[in-house]
């Protein structure tokens, strides 16, 4: 825990001269929120990381335009921070936006879609909508391999495990619709 206190130390001090010298809407300045939004997400406090990703953005926004790579990332990233404070359809709204921007930035078989293909998955998965998020974990596992991800790669076998748990749960839903009822 001391390492991430002087962590956040080093990051604000460094977010701090980014403004000053370069002034509060530069990409770095930036880039030093979205670090300070990193470690405050580590420590659970999604609230503070939320507030700094939304300054990210709305930095972003403004010097690069609605639709840059980097306006993309910053959504995932709040993304994730919505879905960990439990508010699914904010998070869904973000992973959509990134998606659509990674997509047409970033071309289809990248990364960074199945990143978000398998986030998404997770978002249904957490509505218990499995048939939803096993579409999006095969969608993502399809993205992984275009990208040329093996199969042991962590991002790919988290994907496969997802995939096998939502099939296993569909299964076993369906098998309690088809047995009869006991007296």
């Amino acid at each position: 825990m001391h390492d991430i206190h002087e962590a956040m130390r080093c990051y604000k001090e460094a977010h701090r001269l980014r403004v000053l010298n370069l002034g509060r809407e530069h990409l770095k300045v930036a880039n030093s929120l979205d670090n300070i939004a990193g470690l405050y997400q580590r420590e659970n406090n999604n609230e503070k990381a939320l507030r700094c990703l939304r300054e990210s953005l709305r930095i972003r926004t403004i010097r690069l335009g609605n639709d840059h790579v980097e306006v993309g990332t910053t959504l995932f990233g709040m993304g994730i921070v919505f879905c960990d404070m439990g508010d699914l359809e904010k998070a869904m709204e973000c992973y959509t936006a990134s998606l659509k921007i990674r997509r047409e930035k970033l071309g289809k078989s990248s990364v960074e879609v199945a990143q978000t293909l398998h986030n998404m998955g997770s978002v249904f998965a957490l509505q218990s909508d499995y048939e939803k998020a096993l579409k999006h974990w095969r969608g993502s596992l399809k993205k992984y391999r275009e990208a040329g991800l093996s199969d042991e790669h962590h991002m790919v076998a988290c994907t496969l495990g997802n995939i096998n748990m939502a099939e296993n749960l569909l299964q076993s839903s369906s098998e309690d619709k088809v047995l009869p009822e006991s007296d």
